[in-house]
């Protein structure tokens, strides 16, 4: 099942690559992000505060590409919505990004699988990671890339108001 998911993702990550037509990310580096992304280290969520968000910033070798990375800890018996057909009333996930000038998308978000719920609604629960990969060319010193997470956290009782976390992250 690993080989699958491996070859899945570079399947993926390849016509993904293809779509807008750069320069293809390397192997070598998707293997150090993906190892980069599972050590992430995410706060533990709580009641009042069900979702906690990081994210950081992967460099390939030679800093003409890089990956950001946003990891999600949802707590136990929440969930936030991955997909929302435009009939229900709940608030569908999304990601927040600002680029500097010099920073070009590589890649759509690679997003994590999601769980069926009710009435064609999808959801997010547990620990959840979004990677989406970008070349690098003249970036002014001290630029950032704004990166994280708009959504609705529910469990079986109630919803919360939509909620923002965004992180800065200095490349």
């Amino acid at each position: 099942m690993k080989t699958f998911q491996k070859y899945g993702f570079i399947l993926f990550l390849t016509l993904a690559l293809k779509s807008y037509g750069q320069k293809p990310v390397d192997p070598v580096f998707t293997k150090k992000v993906e190892k980069a992304a599972l050590r992430l280290k995410v706060k533990e969520p709580f009641v009042s505060d069900p979702v906690s968000v990081d994210a950081q910033l992967i460099w390939n070798s030679n800093k003409s590409q890089v990956a950001v990375v946003i990891r999600s800890k949802i707590l136990a018996g929440w969930h936030i919505y991955a997909y929302v057909p435009k009939n229900q009333p709940y608030v569908q996930y999304k990601m927040i990004l600002d680029l500097p000038a010099g920073v070009t998308p590589l890649t759509e978000w690679i997003k994590p699988n999601s769980y069926p719920f009710d009435d064609n609604i999808f959801v997010y629960k547990g620990q959840i990671i979004f990677t989406r990969y970008f070349s690098v060319k003249k970036i002014d010193a001290g630029a950032k890339i704004t990166a994280g997470l708009f959504y609705q956290t529910c469990d079986i009782r109630q919803c919360l108001p939509p909620n923002t976390k965004v992180k800065e992250l200095k490349l």
